[in-house]
Order: structure tokens, then C-alpha cells, then sequence
């Protein structure tokens, strides 16, 4: 396998240019052309904390003061409004609230935004916690983990096995709290989790990507928590059964009456990143997400061109994301597809190449990778998942292929 174990020199620049004066990354860039939106210049907990464990091999610091960063903004109170709770990671903060969110009627506090609504970054701040191997950090931050592993308990708890999401009753925030998150899931742009009818399905919504994220958080707790390791083994076996008890190759989401939610697509690639399935569906899993109807020569779909509600441009609904691809491509590596997953990395370092930047998203037309407007057009998860791929990380420290 051709795999470089050293960054370029053209992402190195890159990096340094999305990172904040305390070494966090910023989730896109402002605008750096016109049309572009760059509507993420913030610190987002997902996006930031994805990024981080994807350049983890090559600047270890940026983990650090992401983590850090986000245990200062850790959730201590409840607030329904801005969802915040005890040991929750935020969703975004933003000293200062801009024009578009406020009259969204997001919650604006002291002239900024500290927004709570992700149901899985706190799984995220648990993970790269983990993989740090850091023992110095691990301790300074025991709080916060304790903090985190708490909310990921109660999580689980009140949606009955499954990290759920909503619903949210105020104005502004996420309705759906997953990465494939919306405020409107019936919006123009495909954004968000619908069902065959375009429906919005109701909440408490438990997303595939979600419960993932969930299993490698308790597998890390395993190994940060030595002295409960029983008992977080215990808890992911649990959520490792519900998950094969609920989540088909099929399904996307089961919704808040508990009915599945429909949809073949790169949440396949989260199940088999985090090792969620048995052996069978692991086979299946492979088998669906590298269907043609999935996988193109560009990398993964977010939906299957063969869902009712497809979008070759959706921004949740059928369009490419690298980052989302990067997770496949360590799943399928992880599953022992090694064919599969090298075409879903040269596929994305080569649509990268074609469209310059790296942009959140790109649509997959044909055979040609095509920038959508409303995408920003250098977003860090990309670029993390460029350094990674180069790099030959996929974010298991155990199950990366030789350098």
C-alpha cells in the first residue's frame, strides 16, 4: 500500500491556517473566495475534535488544547435552551453571534453563541481523549472525562439504550443533533435525515453515526478507566447489541416510535470504524456500503442514489463529504476490505485534486466530482482527512495499515 507517513508541506501550511491562537482548529475558514460561505470560523466540538485525531500522528499539540478548550466550555448546568447539560461538550461557541444565526433565533447569550445541541461530541472528546495516549493529559482532564462519561450514561439511559436527539423545544438550535445535523430536515439543500416520503420523522431521533461514535467512546473508557473497565465493556456490549437489534445495512436512524428510518449510505462506514457489528453484518455492512448505488470512484455517499429522497448535491442527502470518507475507509480497513477501502482513498485525494482546496462537500455527477455553492470551500475535517490519509491514519492506533 502506498501510504506516506509525513505530511506535505502544503497541508502543514494549511493547518497552521486554520488554527486558533491556542492551537485549536477552527471548523472552516472565513471566505476565501467569492461565493464561498465560510460560515464555520468558530470552534465547533465535532468538527474540532474530528480534526484533531485526524492529525494526531503529525501535530499532537492540536488534541491538546482542543481538549482542553472544550473541557473549560463543559456543560455544569441545565439549560433547555441552549441544551446544555452536566459533562456535555458543546456543539459551537461564537464570541459573537452573527447576523444569520441570530435571526435564526438561536440562543444569544452576552452577545455570543455557546450552543450545546450534539448528541455525540461529548463521545468525540472521549475518543481522542483516548487516543492521545497521553497519561499527563489524561489526568489533568479526569474531571471533564468523569463529567463526559456521566452525560454519555444518561444519554443512554433516557433514550432507552440509544443516544437520542430531541426534540427541541425553543426557537433557533438543531432539531437533528447527529454530524448529518439540521434545524430543518425538510430544508432546500438536503440537510438532515428524512424518510422514503422526505418526512421529517419524528424525535427523539437515534442516529446510526451517533451510536458509533457511542461504542468507541465506552471502548476508550474501557482503557481511560481502568478500575471500571467491566463496567464499561458491559455498557458496550449493550449498545452493541441494540445497535444490531435496531440497525440494518439498511437503516439509517430509528425515529421516536421507534420505526427505522430507511437509508443505505456512509453511516455504514461510523458502524464498521467503531467495530459495532458481529462478524455477519459486518460482512453485510462491506457489502452495502460498497454497493454502486454508495461508493463512487470520488468516495462514499451520505445516501444511496438509490433512496427516494436522493440528492446528488444533499448536503446530507447523497453528496460526498472527506471526512465522512476518511471513517469509511478505516472501517473497511478495519472489516479486512483493504480493496474497497483504497478506492475510497484515492477516490477523495483524487476529486481533491480536481477541485482544489478542500472543500466540506462535493457532489459526484457522472464520473466528475462537482463543487456545490452552499459548501464552504476549506473546511479542517477535509483537510484532516487529506493529512490522514497521506499519513496512513485511520484513527485506531491498533488496526492502521504498515506505514
Amino acid at each position: 500500500m502506498d501510504v506516506s507517513p509525513v505530511v506535505t508541506v502544503g497541508h502543514s501550511a494549511a493547518i497552521d491556517e486554520l488554527l486558533s491562537p491556542d492551537g485549536w482548529v477552527y471548523a472552516s475558514s472565513p471566505p476565501v473566495e467569492e461565493g464561498d460561505p465560510g460560515r464555520f470560523h468558530a470552534l465547533f466540538g465535532r468538527d474540532s475534535l474530528i480534526f484533531a485525531l485526524q492529525v494526531l500522528r503529525v501535530r499532537p499539540a492540536v488534541a491538546a488544547a482542543t481538549l482542553r478548550a472544550l473541557a473549560r466550555l463543559q456543560g455544569v448546568d441545565e439549560d433547555p435552551e441552549t441544551e446544555e447539560q452536566p459533562g456535555r461538550i458543546l456543539h459551537e461557541y461564537r464570541l459573537v453571534a452573527p447576523a444569520w444565526l441570530i435571526e435564526a433565533g438561536w440562543p444569544v447569550r452576552d452577545g455570543g453563541i455557546r450552543y450545546y445541541g450534539s448528541s455525540d461530541s461529548t463521545s468525540w472528546f472521549l475518543v481522542l481523549l483516548d487516543a492521545t495516549g497521553d497519561a499527563a493529559l489524561q489526568a489533568e482532564l479526569g474531571a471533564a472525562r468523569e463529567a463526559a462519561a456521566a452525560w454519555l450514561c444518561r444519554a443512554l439511559d433516557e433514550g432507552g439504550g440509544l443516544v437520542r436527539s430531541g426534540p427541541r423545544r425553543f426557537p433557533g438550535g438543531l432539531r437533528q443533533q447527529g454530524w448529518r445535523d439540521a434545524a430543518d430536515g425538510s430544508d432546500e439543500h438536503g440537510g438532515g435525515i428524512v424518510t422514503e416520503d422526505k418526512v421529517v420523522p419524528p424525535a427523539p431521533l437515534a442516529d446510526a453515526d451517533s451510536q458509533a461514535a457511542a461504542i468507541a467512546a465506552l471502548d476508550a473508557l474501557a482503557r481511560l478507566d481502568p478500575n471500571q473497565a467491566k463496567r464499561w465493556t458491559a455498557l458496550s456490549g449493550d449498545l452493541r447489541e441494540q445497535v444490531r437489534t435496531w440497525f440494518t445495512a439498511d437503516v439509517m436512524a430509528i425515529d421516536g416510535e421507534d420505526r427505522p428510518v430507511s437509508g443505505a449510505g456512509s453511516q455504514l462506514g461510523w458502524l464498521l470504524w467503531a467495530g459495532a457489528l458481529d462478524e455477519h453484518d459486518t460482512r453485510r455492512a462491506v457489502q452495502r456500503l460498497t454497493s454502486t448505488d454508495v461508493l463512487t470512484a470520488y468516495g462514499v455517499r451520505t445516501l444511496a442514489n438509490t433512496h427516494p429522497a436522493f440528492l446528488a448535491d444533499g448536503y446530507h442527502r447523497g453528496a460526498v463529504w472527506p471526512f465522512d470518507c476518511w471513517l469509511a475507509w478505516g472501517g473497511l480497513l478495519r472489516a479486512g476490505a483493504s480493496t474497497a477501502a483504497e478506492q475510497v482513498r484515492t477516490g477523495v485525494r483524487d476529486a481533491l485534486a480536481r477541485l482544489g482546496r478542500y472543500p466540506e462537500l462535493y457532489a459526484v455527477s457522472g464520473d466528475t466530482p462537482v463543487l456545490v455553492p452552499f459548501a464552504n470551500r476549506f473546511q479542517a475535517w477535509t483537510l484532516g482527512a487529506a493529512v490522514a490519509f497521506d499519513a496512513g491514519w485511520t484513527g485506531h492506533p491498533d488496526a492502521d495499515p504498515p506505514s
